[in-house]
């Protein structure tokens, strides 16, 4: 039955995304002004359901071209650009601490880890009932780790505020040096494994986007995935399978979890997802308006009048690892017809902005208006836990009957030839296991940290002409942020 804690939180989501009251300036991580720290329980709830708005603001940002989803991809050969800064500086790697677009994530994770930790204290002291305490704290911690993690994939260890006193005193100077990784990771991992049996292993459909048991040790399965501690990969993999609510199987067709029309629905393959609205350009994103061609001009098959600007492809290369017939083209397509009617192969189209195939990913969103779609974002489905497990156990074991069949259950679903463990030694299913990946989770925001993992991120970028060099696997620490702090260290490569 759901608590008085959670039925607010829901309405309170509610109620943001119909005023649109997401916070688009960047904050000082280290700063938050104390005059807004919340003062009722209604304000408790209220913050709770901020620290959300900070992850959707990051992660699918309205302006895509500084949001983690579009940086994640765009460094990768999952997608290239025709367009110029700061597409193209984020694609060949042409950054710098002065200019990046990644600069505005730094401030963004910063900015959720400190509210989290604010309100976290607030949540503590106050008079609400210890399960809502315990269920909202869980919830914050469940955030926290998340931000932690995607400012550590981008940047490495740096200084986050998870002292309460920091977050709420401004008149406290605060210039920490950076802290060891051994440190940062465990801290991530204590957020998450002191808490997450205080959330919801499911949820009501109303409530959907908020983080559940699955999608807080999905963050952690990410943490060992990165740290490349397989034991503990299998080991929350299978946790996560225990929980009893996700299509293990994978029945739904691929296509069918990406449709449109099946979102707030029980979609048994997502665990985690970002809520969009096109009604509300504060809410939504501007993908289809990226992706999809304007000469010649593509059809929208629901009668939308979609805005096109086309800049951003699927290299021809990454689209060639699909087999011929591959179930997951559907969305990731070479022909399509144009407003004449015509059937394009774009493959043979002469423009600038031909680069590629087309990745739409999601079904389209009717109720689209000009650039702004409506289409939820999915941060965590089942299928990649059935892939990082059976890379965990090819890295401990070699090729086996089990990370074969994990494998195969992914490739029955796409409709495409199944492979043997005679097929492959430890290495060669490594490498087949990334390009599964590729096929599986394009355009999810899971390719960069796939490729780093794998040592090939710097390798596919100068295979590509990007201007990488083996410290490209970090982004910068921003300008900015040094000059505030001088115990704060560049990442190595950056130094003046």
């Amino acid at each position: 039955m759901k608590n008085r804690f959670k039925q607010f939180i829901t309405a309170l989501c509610m109620l943001a995304l119909f005023n649109s009251c997401f916070d688009l300036e960047p904050e000082n991580f280290s700063k938050i002004d104390s005059d807004l720290f919340p003062s009722t329980e209604q304000d408790l709830r209220a913050a709770v359901v901020g620290c959300y708005n900070v992850l959707g603001i990051a992660y699918v940002m309205r302006y895509i071209q500084t949001c983690d989803l579009l940086i994640s991809e765009l460094t990768t050969d999952a997608l290239n650009t025709s367009w110029g800064d700061p597409w193209s500086q984020t694609s060949q790697f042409i950054w710098t601490a002065n200019n990046m677009a990644a600069k505005d994530l730094y401030f963004r994770y910063q900015q959720g880890i400190t509210k989290s930790t604010k309100i976290m204290d607030a949540i503590e002291k106050s008079d609400m009932l210890e399960q809502d305490k315990a269920h909202g704290i869980a919830e914050l911690k469940a955030l926290r780790a998340f931000f932690m993690f995607r400012l550590y994939s981008l940047f490495g260890p740096v200084p986050v505020v998870r002292d309460p006193k920091i977050a709420t005193d401004v008149t406290q100077e605060w210039k920490p040096s950076r802290p060891t990784k051994e440190d940062y990771v465990q801290n991530m991992i204590d957020d998450i494994e002191t808490s997450y049996q205080d959330l919801d292993i499911e949820v009501e459909e109303s409530e959907r986007g908020r983080f559940t048991q699955g999608a807080s040790l999905m963050t952690l399965l990410k943490i060992y995935l990165h740290e490349k501690q397989w034991d503990k990969v299998v080991e929350v993999a299978n946790r996560i399978e225990a929980l009893g609510v996700y299509d293990v199987e994978l029945t739904t067709p691929y296509e069918d979890v990406f449709n449109i029309a099946n979102e707030n629905v029980n979609n048994k393959e997502v665990i985690l997802y970002i809520g969009r609205i096109s009604t509300d350009s504060n809410f939504s994103w501007s993908w289809f308006a990226c992706v999809l061609p304007a000469t010649p001009a593509y059809q929208s098959t629901t009668g939308v009048n979609i805005t096109v600007w086309g800049g951003l492809k699927t290299p021809w290369d990454y689209y060639d690892k699909f087999e011929p017939g591959d179930k997951r083209l559907v969305n990731l397509f070479r022909y399509f017809t144009d407003t004449d009617g015509n059937l394009v192969d774009f493959k043979t189209v002469d423009h600038p902005k031909a680069t590629g195939a087309i990745p739409m990913k999601y079904s389209e969103d009717p109720n689209q208006r000009g650039e702004w779609q409506g289409n939820d974002v999915i941060l965590y489905r089942y299928a990649d836990v059935i892939l990082a497990k059976a890379e965990a156990l090819n890295e401990l074991y070699g090729p086996t009957d089990e990370s074969i069949e994990l494998i195969n259950k992914v490739r029955r679903r796409a409709g495409v030839s199944e492979i043997a463990v005679s097929d492959y030694d430890q290495n060669g299913l490594r490498d087949f296991i990334l390009e599964e990946r590729a096929r599986e989770l394009y355009c999810e925001g899971h390719r960069r940290d796939d490729l780093i993992r794998h040592s090939k991120f710097i390798e596919y970028a100068q295979a590509r002409g990007a201007y990488a060099h083996d410290y490209h696997v970090l982004f910068p620490i921003p300008q900015t942020a040094l000059d505030e702090n001088g115990k704060l260290l560049q990442n190595e490569g950056y130094e003046k």
